[in-house]
């Protein structure tokens, strides 16, 4: 899917099928032609590098959460480089700098 920004615009322009099938499920999930359409906001944060992923809520719409994706990220820190990195609660700390990486949460 490629991003396209132009001043308050933003264009999703799909370059696979599946991209043109997902793009017109949200189309329809936000465009509602009898009621005032929904708004995307910015859900938890992006850092680009770090995050795989940007996620957004669907305004007017009841949030489900789905419990076996809901794992919760903890945040680590390398105390000798200050690398930062988040994983998965489940995952054994990890390591940097050949020492274990000091939890923040």
């Amino acid at each position: 899917m490629r991003i396209e920004i132009e001043g308050a615009v933003v264009r999703l322009i799909p370059e696979t099928e599946r991209e043109r099938m997902e793009l017109n499920g949200l189309w329809e999930l936000v465009a509602k032609c009898e009621e005032e359409n929904r708004k995307l906001l910015p859900l938890g944060m992006y850092v680009p590098g770090s995050s795989a992923y940007a996620q957004f809520y669907v305004e007017g719409l009841k949030a489900q959460a789905d419990p076996t994706k809901g794992l919760r990220k903890l945040r680590y820190v390398c105390m000798i480089c200050n690398r930062m990195e988040e994983y998965p609660e489940d995952k054994p700390t990890p390591i940097c700098c050949g020492q274990p990486m000091y939890n923040m949460d």
